[in-house]
């Protein structure tokens, strides 16, 4: 025993040094085989969310933050190909702490490895962006007042006609920017084909200066919903009429007229709008003075009686076209002017007769002397020269601006010549 004993030792410390240097070089060749078989690499994680954290720093402040860059963070990593290859976004966590913000706003990054195993494996080498940077804004709270706007229609026949809120104004705490930008507090009610009164609760909406709904995570309402009555009425459409008006200057006629519109729609009790037909409007449109188009405009609630509404606007504009009236110089011949009672004596007219007529522009621009009749009554003028006054018909729309004569002679009748016949 003690012989194989000394064989053991001495094989054991004969040629150390060779067999150190042995060890050496199989250790060196298992680690060139390892290289070579799993190699260091590099490669880019992408997309690894950035995670806010320590936000007490800002709201204990009374105040928001939004951030204004990516919320996401590339990174460069290094390590053995057989670990770097397997590794996602999902290994990773990058952190930025509110308690770091900066006076420009900046708070840094941290990017590390989620479980220690991987880390001690792999080296960031970079990560795209070291800061997030931030918008920080003061907190602040105003009231608002509440409008109520309705969707949807009453039952047929019926609308809306007015409504009472059980608050007329909420409180809004927001940051400042959001709180300049809202132009307005709705509380939007469906009224759902309702024919009487109803009550209900409606949702509370902020719209910004442009129309858009307020949609952010940033606002605290007093409330979210509004109690509102909507009061429901009977709606009834009538005709507007226009009563009469005056005349233009002479020598002007009213060419047309209109109303902005022809009928509107009254919201009321059921037995007061079954006494309403119509609205004609009686003001007194004074155009006596006009020679240019004339418009005027009208409120209509002066027509309606007490408890009864105008659906939509109630004041309607009269239009009153005016143009000058066209004139015509007109002669008939003293062969065409009819005499009448003549009786017991001759009469002659001694000349044409000549006037002036004025009237609607297209009646007077298709008016031709066969369309008048004159007419002159010599009943009881005595022998001699007189000038006669000529009665004439003219169309529609013509009038004579002056007084017309014609001289006429008138003769005894021949007793004698007649007897003899």
């Amino acid at each position: 025993m003690k012989k194989m004993m000394m064989k053991i030792k001495e094989s054991l410390t004969h040629n150390v040094g060779v067999k150190i240097v042995a060890v050496i070089i199989a250790t060196l060749i298992w680690l060139t085989v390892i290289n070579i078989t799993d190699p260091e690499k590099t490669v880019v994680i992408y997309g690894v969310p950035v995670t806010v954290t320590h936000e007490e720093a800002i709201s204990d402040l009374d105040m928001v933050y939004e951030v204004k860059n990516d919320k996401y963070v590339n990174i460069t990593i290094s390590g053995k190909r057989s670990v770097v290859g397997n590794l996602s976004a999902d290994d990773f966590k990058a952190i930025a702490s509110l308690k770091e913000l900066s006076k420009v706003n900046s708070v840094p990054i941290e990017v590390s490895a989620k479980q220690g195993s991987i880390a001690r494996k792999v080296t960031i080498e970079k990560q795209s962006m070291q800061t997030l940077m931030i918008n920080v804004e003061q907190m602040e709270k105003q009231n608002f007042d509440v409008h109520v706007e309705y969707s949807g229609s009453a039952a047929s026949g019926y609308v809306a006609n007015g409504y009472t809120l059980s608050k007329n104004t909420i409180s809004i705490k927001a940051p400042t920017s959001i709180l300049k930008n809202i132009s307005k507090v709705v509380a939007e009610c469906e009224l759902e084909g309702n024919s009487t009164t109803f009550t209900k609760k409606c949702p509370l909406v902020m719209y910004d200066n442009d129309g858009n709904v307020i949609k952010t995570g940033h606002v605290t309402m007093s409330s979210k919903k509004v109690q509102v009555t909507v009061d429901i009425a009977q709606e009834k459409e009538v005709p507007v009429e226009l009563g009469k008006i005056g005349n233009p200057p002479e020598g002007y006629e009213v060419k047309s007229t209109l109303l902005s519109t022809n009928k509107v729609k009254l919201v009321g009790s059921s037995d007061v709008l079954a006494t309403i037909d119509k609205i004609t409007l009686s003001d007194d449109i004074d155009i006596s003075k006009e020679t240019e188009n004339y418009s005027k405009t009208i409120d209509l609630t002066k027509y309606i009686p007490e408890g009864i509404t105008i659906s939509g606007g109630s004041n309607v504009t009269v239009e009153i076209e005016i143009s000058k009236l066209a004139t015509k110089k007109i002669t008939i011949k003293s062969s065409n002017i009819k005499i009448i009672n003549e009786d017991n004596t001759n009469a002659k007219v001694l000349d044409s007769v000549k006037f002036t007529v004025q009237g609607d522009s297209d009646a007077i621009s298709k008016l031709k002397t066969s369309d008048i009749t004159a007419t002159i009554n010599v009943e009881k003028l005595a022998t001699g020269k007189h000038n006669v006054v000529v009665q004439l018909t003219l169309p529609d729309k013509v009038i004579v601006t002056e007084e017309v004569k014609v001289p006429v002679e008138i003769k005894e009748k021949d007793v004698t010549a007649t007897g003899k016949e």
